[in-house]
């Protein structure tokens, strides 16, 4: 499948780094991975997993050495960890054992971390716009536009790399802090249980500080512009001489990636920000944007409060008061309250007539495995039984019944005439005709036949087994060289090596022996197989 133009592409292999902090054993996995970021000592470091259990159960962990092993092996699957190159001294057979392996931690495996402790201790209040970063990046660009190409060249390096990397530093910081601010703003915007109290503390807050930012913003952001239009000419050369320091070589003879601004691709997101460019607006007239939305959603739910008197839209301050009282109840005060607020009674209220009659459910059976009733619309509304209405008619399925009943006799009836047939075979059975129904009677015969002797004759004699509904039983010898032709409609039935007889239970195996009887009708007229 193409990748869809404009979008950059998704390395998932590179996303599987994430799967250590989202599976079932994400707490261990969390805690190792601390063991290798928590302050600078652990970067450089490799460690063993014994090294690692060992720093776990001091924090309260207890694994063992092969489940941290198991651990350790995951996360270098997944790229966050790798297996150290360096030979350690071992002085015993035990330390070898123990430190054969030794792990540190990769570029992306911190990186990773890094996000994933960020997240977890994020909390949902408000952050403050860092607004105050408007003048400083104003005054840093003020700096660097009052360069020209030759004070560029007398320029120190290091000290032009610290002036546009603080200038960058500052909208980094912009950026990030604004957005959190109009997160936490659509997330109190979009709430519709705000009761008097809380909207009118929120709205004194964001009337007064949205409108405090958005002048900020106003007021800088011409003079940005105009300042930044003085520098754009000069960013190549600011950007060479900065970087014409000593610079640190990857092992592949690149240079190393420096700080954001030390690049003249980084400089056209500070321009869009407060300039805009390629037909769109500004982020900075975004913002404004956004404060004239947060304000119209505020005024709606100032309407909503001031048109609600005394009732609410929402339910999140009942259900808080709800919660306080479940809190402060005792065990049987609780139970009677939930009976009371949601409708929801013990088992042993609930009772109503079956699906279905005749297959009744047994009153032992456990809710976890019983079929799942269908409650009445009127006893989960109101709890009431009554049914209001004329009753609909009875289904009668006496017919249907009677019909089966039919076909149940049926299939007896011609059952019972196919074990006759078969019974009124006597002596060996070869050649003979036989109608469908009493082949398949036979085979029923033999299979059980087989299963009482273990699947064939042995030395000891023949098999037998009873033909139901009969005092005859079929007699199996085992007949080396021969066979047994069976005829019927759906063909030519063979048994090799086998020699199929029908006597009287009791009777001798010689006195059945001999030509069929009358009552068979011999066919030598041959089949398909």
């Amino acid at each position: 499948m193409s990748q869809p133009s404009g979008t950059a592409p998704v390395d998932r292999v590179r996303l599987e780094a994430l799967r250590y902090a989202v599976n079932d054993e994400a707490v261990q996995y969390v805690a190792i991975m601390r063991q290798f970021t928590s302050g600078l000592s652990g970067l450089l470091s490799d460690q063993s997993a014994a090294e690692v259990t060992t720093r776990l159960s001091e924090d309260g962990i207890e694994l063992d050495d092969d489940t941290v092993e198991a651990r350790l092996s995951y996360l270098v699957e997944h790229g966050n960890l790798a297996r150290s190159p360096r030979e350690t001294e071992a002085r015993s057979l035990a330390d070898y054992l123990r430190n054969r392996a030794r792990y540190q931690l990769t570029q992306r495996g911190e990186l990773v971390h890094r996000q994933v402790e960020e997240l977890l201790g994020h909390s949902e209040s408000a952050r403050e716009v860092s607004s105050e970063m408007l003048g400083g990046i104003l005054a840093g660009l003020t700096t660097l536009s009052r360069h020209d190409r030759d004070s560029i060249g007398r320029a120190d390096p290091e000290a032009l790399a610290r002036d546009i990397g603080t200038v960058f530093a500052q909208f980094d910081r912009l950026v990030h802090s604004t957005r959190e601010f109009y997160a936490y703003l659509t997330q109190v915007l979009t709430r519709y249980d705000l009761d008097r109290d809380e909207f009118q503390a929120f709205k004194t807050a964001l009337v007064d500080y949205l409108q405090r930012f958005v002048d900020e913003v106003q007021r800088h952001m011409p003079q940005i512009a105009d300042t930044y239009a003085s520098v754009a000419p000069l960013i190549p050369a600011l950007c060479e001489r900065a970087n014409s320091g000593q610079r640190l070589l990857d092992l592949d003879g690149t240079t190393a990636r420096r700080a954001t601004g030390l690049s003249p691709e980084d400089w056209p997101s500070l321009h869009a920000w407060f300039a805009g460019g390629g037909g769109r607006s500004s982020d900075a007239d975004v913002v404004r944007q956004l404060a004239t939305q947060a304000m119209r959603s505020l005024l709606a739910n100032l309407r909503r409060i001031a048109s609600s008197a005394d009732r609410e839209h929402g339910r999140y301050a009942d259900l808080v008061r709800l919660a306080g009282w479940f809190d402060t109840s005792a065990d049987d005060a609780a139970h009677a309250l939930w009976a009371t607020a949601f409708g929801l009674h013990p088992c042993r209220h609930l009772s109503f007539v079956a699906d279905d009659p005749e297959r009744p459910v047994s009153p032992t059976t456990s809710w976890w495995v019983a079929p799942s009733a269908e409650v009445p619309l009127m006893l989960r509304r109101s709890g009431l039984r009554s049914v209001h209405g004329r009753p609909s008619r009875t289904v009668d399925y006496s017919a249907a019944k009677a019909a089966r009943v039919s076909e149940r006799a049926e299939s007896e009836r011609g059952r019972a005439a196919a074990l006759a047939e078969l019974a009124s075979l006597r002596g060996r059975i070869d050649g003979v005709r036989l109608s469908e129904a009493a082949r398949t009677e036979l085979l029923e015969v033999y299979a059980a036949c087989l299963a009482q002797g273990g699947g064939s004759p042995s030395a000891q004699g023949p098999l037998t087994a009873p033909i139901p509904h009969s005092d005859h039983e079929l007699v199996i010898e085992d007949a080396p060289g021969e066979r047994s032709v069976l005829h019927g409609p759906s063909g030519r039935l063979e048994f090799v090596d086998r020699a199929l007889s029908v006597r009287r239970v009791g009777e001798a195996s010689g006195e059945a022996s001999g030509a069929p009887t009358a009552a068979r009708e011999v066919s030598r007229v041959g089949g398909a197989s």
